[in-house]
């Protein structure tokens, strides 16, 4: 998990990759280290406590079984967009498959995978 400040402000100026439900900014730091970072960015627009924290559960659990399919050595900033308030886990799974299918991020045979 990304936790620091400058973390978060480094993958700021990352580049990225939006859909309707979220927005993904990426930076690949070391190929040689095995891990995925990932921070997720939820403001008040998308609803209450609950709401918030119950997309980021999702996203963690989505990107835990992605991982292994994500270039290694990748820090994930994904920015939750108002509208995945009522999105399944299905859609959110999709939508952040389409955004590291577009940046290149996802490995040989799971390049082309559409969720």
């Amino acid at each position: 998990m990304i936790r620091t400040a400058a973390d978060f402000t480094a993958l700021a100026a990352a580049p990225g990759v939006n859909s309707p439900l979220l927005g993904v900014r990426f930076a690949v730091r070391d190929r040689t280290v095995p891990s995925l970072r990932i921070g997720i960015a939820a403001s008040k627009k998308v609803g209450g406590a609950v709401v918030r924290n119950r997309i980021r559960r999702r996203l963690k659990a989505i990107t835990r079984d992605l991982a292994s399919a994500v270039v290694p050595g990748t820090d994930l900033l994904i920015g939750v967009r108002a509208s995945a308030a009522t999105a399944s886990s299905e859609q959110l799974r999709a939508a952040l498959t389409d955004c590291l299918r577009r940046a290149k991020l996802l490995s040989g045979a799971n390049q082309g995978a559409r969720a």
